[in-house]
């Protein structure tokens, strides 16, 4: 898998605007291999300009050979999948060491013991411009902060280190690069991710570094979200029918909306069966959230 440096991705981002930019979890890596047996996966991907993979989220994905080879594949196909290392995240910032911290902060606010760790270890109740080098207190987040489980291939699974990392990564081109107005758009079939995004943007709306900012929106695309596209778009292989793709989808909760009758919009969050997300596809009005 080609990885990037910080200054190569500054030299995509920065120096053009508009373009669609994906960032990539793995559980939607793990989705989107198995189903490109019976569809054209690479059509829901080829539409972004630039696909991004944390490289907390690519420690993940090198768990499955199968993964793995299905980046492969798709950068075969030419859609553009790069992994980026968490190290380069401030200098993707421009520099604003600070503006990282806060990111991180939020992002994690949700999880008492991942915030209590920053601001014990990495604040330690002093101004944020006396921070410690950047990298310092980065490895000390990742190898100290995240709980750790050893999985049997003997690497270290650092719980919920992707999903924050995807977040971080969100908010600086949303915040750094808001004049080039990019769209962003995370692709994740994990809550938590979903949720860490919507906190992390109140409590960034009210921090007084950051709170007068401008950002680009970030939106969300969920494994309903992608099947659904399959479907509208004809993106079946020959012969597939909609239930063998459905055999490869969670029956969780989903948030979406639809029109009402007047033509007003419904909001809805509800575990759908299959048979229920089925009947749901025909309507023209249903819109996934996540």
């Amino acid at each position: 898998m080609k990885k990037i440096n910080g200054k190569e991705l500054i030299s995509l981002i920065k120096l053009t605007s508009s373009k669609k930019i994906g960032i990539l979890d793995n559980n939607t890596i793990n989705f989107l291999a198995k189903a490109d047996k019976i569809t054209y996966t690479n059509e829901n991907l080829s539409k972004y300009d630039l696909i991004l993979i944390p490289n907390w989220v690519y420690e993940e994905v090198k768990d499955s050979e199968e993964r793995v080879d299905y980046l492969q594949g798709l950068r075969n196909k030419n859609v553009d999948i790069l992994v980026i290392n968490e190290l380069d995240y401030e200098e993707i910032s421009m520099w604003k060491q600070q503006y990282v911290y806060k990111f991180f902060l939020y992002s994690c606010f949700k999880i008492g013991s991942l915030t209590s760790f920053l601001k014990k270890n990495v604040e330690r109740n002093l101004p944020l411009i006396e921070l410690e080098d950047y990298e310092v207190w980065l490895n000390l987040l990742y190898n100290n902060g995240f709980e750790g489980k050893e999985l049997r291939n003997g690497r270290i699974q650092k719980k919920n280190a992707g999903e924050i990392s995807i977040c971080v990564l969100a908010f600086i081109i949303s915040y750094i690069y808001y004049k080039q107005q990019h769209s962003i758009t995370i692709l994740s079939n994990d809550r938590d991710t979903y949720d860490f995004i919507n906190f992390a943007k109140t409590k960034l709306g009210s921090d007084n570094l950051i709170k007068d900012a401008a950002s680009i929106p970030i939106t969300f695309k969920s494994n309903d979200f992608l099947i659904k596209e399959i479907y509208l778009n004809n993106y079946l292989k020959q012969s597939i029918r909609l239930e063998e793709l459905l055999k490869l989808r969670d029956e969780k909760r989903i948030k979406y909306t639809k029109n009402a009758l007047d033509g007003s919009i419904e909001e809805h969050e509800e575990v759908l069966s299959n048979l229920e997300f089925t009947k749901i596809l025909q309507d023209k009005s249903f819109n996934i959230i996540f």
